[in-house]
């Protein structure tokens, strides 16, 4: 193959180097690979074969380094199990059901139930989602997102109507997107 003197195309130089054209370009975007943009194309000097990204990803013309053995194909395989008979495949276990979760414990009367956000209290001050979007830096349809999702607590009346508690602001990721 003749030295290369002028400056290659991305393509060509993929078919050169063994990598693919597309991470070329993203080498060369990514300032890894020196190329000049000529119109709609990157030009790529030839010196650029020898760089050492390239040596690393792709079998670099002049600096083609041999290949060692991988240790799967220097070493012996297990032999296979025997079949059961001749020509059948071997036969499977039944799957196993994973055992069940055990019961939940049982809270004592007047207990508060174990909960990251507290129960709303029946006084708790909610606000309609065009109040509370008003009243942070959310829009209407990210509360009723965040509540759908549960990120906000709310309280759905028997309308459909989504009510948000007032003890949302409690919660840090909350309180930081209210408005001063």
């Amino acid at each position: 193959m003749a030295t290369q003197t002028k400056p290659m195309t991305t393509s060509e130089f993929a078919k050169a180097t063994g990598i693919p054209a597309a991470a070329i370009s993203k080498l060369i975007r990514d300032g890894k690979l020196k190329a000049k943009k000529e119109g709609n194309a990157w030009m790529i000097p030839p010196g650029q074969l020898d760089a050492k990204i390239v040596r690393e990803l792709g079998k670099a013309p002049k600096a083609a380094a041999p290949k060692k053995p991988s240790k799967a194909a220097s070493s012996p395989k297990p032999p296979k199990a025997p079949a059961s008979k001749a020509g059948a495949p071997p036969a499977r276990k039944p799957p196993v059901a994973p055992p069940p979760p055990p019961p939940a414990p049982k809270a004592e009367p007047g207990a508060p139930a174990a909960s990251s956000r507290p129960e709303p209290s029946p006084a708790e001050k909610t606000y309609s989602i065009p109040e509370f979007s008003a009243m942070t830096y959310l829009t209407e349809k990210g509360v009723s997102e965040w509540l759908k999702t549960g990120r906000l607590q709310g309280i759905k009346s028997d309308t459909g109507e989504w009510r948000v508690l007032d003890s949302n602001f409690q919660v840090p990721d909350i309180s930081r997107l209210a408005r001063k």
